[in-house]
């Protein structure tokens, strides 16, 4: 008899027993980007010219920051990088197939994305997540730094916010276990995490 009755239990039934919903609207995450934005742009201008001088970062930065013909296609171009980082990322780290993976545009926003079908562990999906960041925003500018390049200090900020989604979602993620599993939330920024039932 009890054997019947743990057998008539329903799998979504259980998983849903470990799950944790950390997604957030658009709209906190678009205000997250906005202050990212401002705070980024002040930051590491401010930092830069202090370095290179002032009048020298003004003069190259409005020859790229004004001219569509530049911004445009680097912006539409480096979002599909950052996508496609995430999934080599993911590709790399959380062993899966390419045939694991999801792709297409989510129309809210007008831009692609890139999920995996099932859940992974918890340490590969934060590492895919911070992975655009960090090779097409972070390092970028603190490179431009270094050699003295505005372009190349534009381009990092510019990812940095379009980042700025999966940075706040890292931030919410911040106090989950390592060897939970996490899975891009359908419908919404952010994920799901399933803990682990067997972990101590």
């Amino acid at each position: 008899m009890e054997e019947q009755l743990i057998e008539e239990i329903p799998e979504e039934k259980i998983l849903f027993e470990y799950k944790t919903d950390y997604s957030f609207s658009y709209t906190e995450s678009n205000t997250f980007s906005v202050l990212l934005f401002i705070f980024s742009f002040i930051f590491f201008i401010g930092l830069f010219g202090l370095i290179w001088g002032y009048s020298h970062t003004w003069t190259i930065a409005e020859k790229f920051i004004f001219n569509v013909y530049i911004t445009i296609p680097v912006l539409i171009v480096g979002i599909f990088i950052h996508e496609l980082i995430h999934a080599i990322t993911l590709l790399l780290f959380a062993d899966i197939k390419i045939s694991n993976l999801k792709a297409g545009v989510n129309w809210i926003n007008f831009t692609p994305y890139v999920h995996c079908k099932h859940p992974v562990k918890l340490s590969a999906y934060k590492l895919s997540t911070f992975a655009p960041a960090l090779l097409m925003g972070i390092i970028p500018t603190f490179t431009s730094l270094v050699i003295d390049s505005v372009p190349l200090l534009l381009f990092g900020i510019i990812f940095i916010v379009t980042a700025g989604s999966d940075l706040y979602s890292l931030w919410k993620l911040r106090k989950v276990k390592g060897n939970y599993f996490a899975s891009d939330h359908p419908e919404k920024a952010g994920c799901v995490i399933f803990e682990n039932p067997f972990s101590l």
